[in-house]
């Protein structure tokens, strides 16, 4: 399944990058998120536990995140494996940054492809494209809170 979307920041691109890279903020800002920690020796991996409250897509998932293809400040590539209610979930998504410094706004955009098999599957994309659309709005709108005022 494809999913696209982007959320705009008021603020340069230097500022949302760290923030986007910052652990503690992104852990503040996933929904249901009970944990997000770091594996030893593993960089920019960590193991991630949340319990989602979205309609059929509700209850306890586990996996790992892990941030690759770093080009600092423009693009990271993020994958994601897990599973819970009886699912597995895999999935790669490209996140980029474009700076408007007419507007001192970033805008934050990905491309994700992901890949669901058991229980969630069977719910189908339009369910799941949706509750994905409203997590991420939570998640951009969470961590937009965590900006340094101006």
């Amino acid at each position: 399944m494809e999913l696209t979307g982007s959320h705009t920041f008021e603020a340069d691109q230097q500022t949302v990058w760290t923030l986007l890279m910052d652990p503690e903020a992104i852990a503040k800002a996933i929904p249901g998120v009970k944990e997000l920690i770091p594996i030893e020796g593993e960089e920019m991996t960590w193991r991630a536990a949340a319990k989602v409250g979205f309609a059929a897509l509700s209850g306890h998932y586990a996996g790992i995140i892990k941030m690759s293809e770093v080009e600092a400040p423009n693009q990271y590539r993020l994958t994601v494996n897990g599973e819970g209610q009886q699912s597995v979930i895999s999935g790669t998504a490209l996140i980029k940054l474009t700076y408007h410094p007419e507007k001192n706004e970033t805008l934050v955009s990905w491309d994700a492809e992901a890949n669901i098999s058991g229980k969630l599957a069977s719910l189908g994309q339009r369910l799941i494209g949706a509750g994905a659309n409203v997590m991420s709005k939570q998640f951009f709108h969470e961590l937009a809170k965590q900006l340094p005022t101006q």
